[in-house]
């Protein structure tokens, strides 16, 4: 999870100032648990729990330590394509108060309530070089799924 200021934002069009990440990334240890594709909605299934965050100020990305449920047998399964070489790909996911548009600086509490900008140009670089992205003040982390897309590209898993 990187500091927008200096890779922009994900493909999901979320961006997260660096000083949001310095200040809410422990939140993934409070509240952050592992899933697989976002299917997130009860901690008791999850395959494991963020147990250390940290913000990491030279590579400016939030980096954490997971613990993982040995007899989760999604767990078994991606212990054996780690050990064959294969790199697992994740994603994160976190609650807002409000999604606030690059562009017009609106605030959102829903969808529903974004900024034409947000609604259809999600990520397209207008005519005059500004980028439309949603920018994510307050996150409060709690997902952090193994996925086949994710939504930084280079985001690694490391055992």
């Amino acid at each position: 999870l990187t500091a927008g200021e200096f890779y922009s934002s994900n493909r999901n069009g979320d961006y997260f100032p660096e000083e949001a990440l310095k200040k809410y990334h422990n939140t993934f240890v409070e509240h952050g648990y592992v899933y697989k594709h976002h299917i997130n909605k009860n901690p008791e299934k999850s395959m494991g729990k963020v147990i250390f965050s940290h913000y990491n100020p030279e590579m400016r990305r939030v980096e954490v330590v997971i613990r993982m449920k040995e007899d989760h047998p999604d767990v078994q399964r991606l212990a054996e394509d780690i050990n064959c070489g294969k790199l697992a790909k994740v994603s994160m996911g976190c609650k807002v108060p409000y999604d606030k548009c690059s562009i017009t600086g609106k605030e959102a509490k829903t969808r529903e309530q974004y900024s034409e900008y947000l609604k259809h140009k999600m990520n397209q670089v207008l005519p005059d070089g500004r980028k439309v992205y949603a920018i994510n003040e307050k996150p409060r982390f709690f997902d952090l799924s193994i996925v086949t897309i994710p939504g930084f590209p280079f985001v690694i898993f490391l055992t």
